[in-house]
């Protein structure tokens, strides 16, 4: 009986140190680190700049990792506070230009593009969720951003200084250009003011830049050879008559500088170009066809080529697109042919005194703002309108009348530039005579809704050639 008990206990000692056993691996199960106060709440540490970031835990390991790195990336650039400088250039951006752009934010953007010299101080992860602690020495930073701005301020003074002396030289285009490339060198640096020595004085590099800039612009002169010119309708207009001298206030005409031409009617072909080595160039349109008294050709600075040539930083382009662009002008006073006006209307034998193509004609013509003559001296001209009414048989109590006839116009050397017959207008009455007249109002509503079109543009197309 004493053996049996022992048996019986040998068991449940065993399982009871197997119960213990599972209960001390269950612990083991356990996170080995807590939280660590910087995920719990964020860590402040005098002298740096601190970034946390976090991220859902996915399959894909890099994914997520590389999520939370951006994270803390972009909270360690939110850290680093931007402020404008009264003397920077962005200051005489948003006064001087009312350029309206949140310079901060473009700041804020360049500095988390060019942010450097950071540590990843700790990790941290648990089942669902990866965090990444980075840290930024403030001195460290300054030092990196000083040595930049050194770099840069630098190379923009070297452009600066050739600008200047390009224009000196009068090469006003290649000035622009370095004048611009100058400025984008320190386009990370616009909230500075950027003191640097300059020959033999110490000036504001960003400002000084603005001023130039802007004083080389204001300096150029597009100046038409003739304030206003007067062309007939329809024909070209000749380089000799659209040219126009660029001009520097201080230095005499300025050679090989980009121009580009705006023609008030429609867009133009060849509308680009560069003045010659005397400061000229022209430009021509290949026909007046505009119904108004007058149009504008205007000249302006191409400063697009310019900009393609000095940079392709949007944000330069468009601070320098602010600028007021030199540009000179011409009237072009647009003066309709004279046209010399032959008819010959009769109506069953008789002549036609009102209601009549003539007076149709005369009114269109002149809405269109041509000259109409009875004689053929100074006429551009001439139009023919023949037309006469013939009684057509009856039908019943009407009686039928047809017109038939044509209109035709010739140049001042007599070639013809428009035929047109007129047939197929009918009209009917109880009286003959108002069935001919009947017949020329159909005419004639043909003439204000389709002929005297037709005819204008035949006029046009000859006048262009």
């Amino acid at each position: 009986m004493m053996k049996r008990k022992r048996i019986i206990h040998i068991p449940l000692f065993i399982i009871l140190v197997l119960l213990q056993s599972c209960g001390s691996g269950k612990s083991l199960t356990e996170p080995a680190t807590p939280h660590p106060d910087w995920v719990r709440s964020r860590p402040i540490v005098p002298g740096y700049y601190v970034g946390i970031g976090w991220s859902q835990k996915t399959s894909n390991v890099h994914q997520y990792q590389q999520a939370a790195k951006q994270n803390a990336f972009s909270d360690l650039a939110s850290e680093i506070s931007v402020s404008i400088s009264s003397n920077s250039v962005l200051h005489a951006f948003e006064s001087k230009l009312g350029f309206n752009e949140d310079f901060s934010s473009t700041i804020q953007a360049r500095t988390q593009e060019e942010l450097a010299g950071f540590d990843i101080a700790d990790t941290w992860e648990d089942e669902g969720n990866y965090w990444i602690y980075y840290r930024l020495s403030a001195t460290r930073h300054q030092e990196i951003k000083d040595k930049k701005r050194e770099d840069a301020a630098r190379l923009s003074s070297g452009l600066f200084q050739n600008a200047l002396e390009s224009r000196a030289s009068g090469q006003f285009r290649t000035s622009l250009v370095q004048l611009i490339s100058s400025m984008e060198a320190i386009k990370n640096h616009f909230d500075d003011p950027l003191p640097v020595e300059f020959g033999d004085r110490q000036i504001q590099l960003g400002n000084e830049i603005f001023n130039e800039l802007s004083s080389t612009i204001s300096q150029i002169e597009i100046i038409p050879l003739d304030n206003q010119i007067d062309i007939r309708a329809g024909q070209a207009v000749s380089p000799s008559m659209l040219r126009f001298q660029v001009s520097s206030r201080e230095s005499g005409p300025v050679p090989d500088f980009p121009l580009i031409a705006n023609y008030s009617e429609r867009p133009i072909r060849n509308n680009r170009g560069r003045t010659d080595r005397d400061g000229n160039a022209e430009f021509g349109i290949d026909g007046v066809r505009s119904g108004r008294p007058f149009e504008t050709f205007t000249v302006t600075a191409d400063m697009t080529a310019i900009l393609t040539e000095a940079t392709t930083d949007p944000m330069i382009r468009r601070l320098v697109s602010r600028f007021s662009i030199p540009e000179g002008s011409v009237r072009i006073n647009i003066i309709k042919p004279v046209i010399m006006l032959v008819c010959n209307e009769q109506n069953i034998g008789e002549e036609l005194l009102s209601g009549t193509l003539r007076e149709s004609f005369r009114k269109n013509a002149m809405e269109a703002g041509y000259l109409i003559t009875d004689t053929p001296s100074g006429a551009d001209f001439i139009v023919r309108i023949t037309a006469n009414t013939l009684p057509a048989g009856e039908s019943g109590v009407y009686k039928n009348a047809l017109l038939s006839g044509n209109i035709m116009a010739e140049d001042a050397f007599g070639s013809h530039i428009f035929h047109r017959e007129l047939e197929g207008f009918r009209g009917s009455h109880f009286e003959m005579n108002r069935a001919g007249e009947d017949a020329f109002r159909q005419a004639v509503r043909r003439m204000d809704s389709t002929f005297f079109r037709e005819l204008d543009e035949a006029i046009k197309k000859s006048s262009i050639k």
